[in-house]
């Protein structure tokens, strides 16, 4: 690695540069919901989802240990990975934003066990059950096996963050 100089000042030990390199690492745009005691749906916006294992399907999110959706999926075990289409950018700054109802006015239905699916906005959902629950800094990781995948309505492209913008790959 080069090394600073005045024209490229070293970053490396800052929460800027650390975002900043992140901004740079292209990630896969989901809506991880999960339903609350009350029946109600909760959800939010995330980049941070990987394939893990094909046998057994496992995958990994991270959560951050502040949302509101943490609580509700660690007490049911279960979460929804709504894989985003490139027609859903509004729905994925929807779900980023402070907005206190995310699912008002938007159309979702309910699995078997009641997972919020948001098929029309989605190129696949994948149902999972949380196997593991790991603290890692401010977010937990959480390791899931995948139960059931359904195909969504937006299967022909992606949307994609980098750069802090969304993006098309079609």
């Amino acid at each position: 690695m080069p090394p600073a100089t005045a024209d490229r000042p070293s970053t490396a030990s800052t929460d800027a540069g650390f975002l900043d390199a992140m901004a740079a690492l292209a990630g896969g745009v989901c809506i991880v919901t999960a339903l609350g005691p009350d029946g109600r749906p909760a959800g939010f916006t995330s980049t941070a989802a990987m394939s893990l294992s094909r046998t057994p399907r496992l995958l990994a999110i991270g959560v951050d240990r502040a949302g509101r959706t943490l609580p509700l999926i660690q007490r049911s075990g279960r979460f929804a990975l709504n894989i985003l289409g490139a027609g859903a950018e509004g729905v994925a700054r929807r779900f980023a934003g402070r907005t206190a109802d995310r699912f008002a006015g938007l159309e979702w239905t309910p699995d078997e066990n009641g997972l919020p699916l948001l098929t029309r906005y989605s190129s696949h959902i994948l149902a999972c059950r949380v196997e593991e629950d790991v603290p890692a800094g401010d977010h937990r990781l959480l390791i899931a096996s995948v139960e059931e995948i359904t195909p969504g309505q937006d299967g022909s492209t992606a949307l994609v963050h980098l750069g802090r913008n969304y993006h098309t790959i079609q």
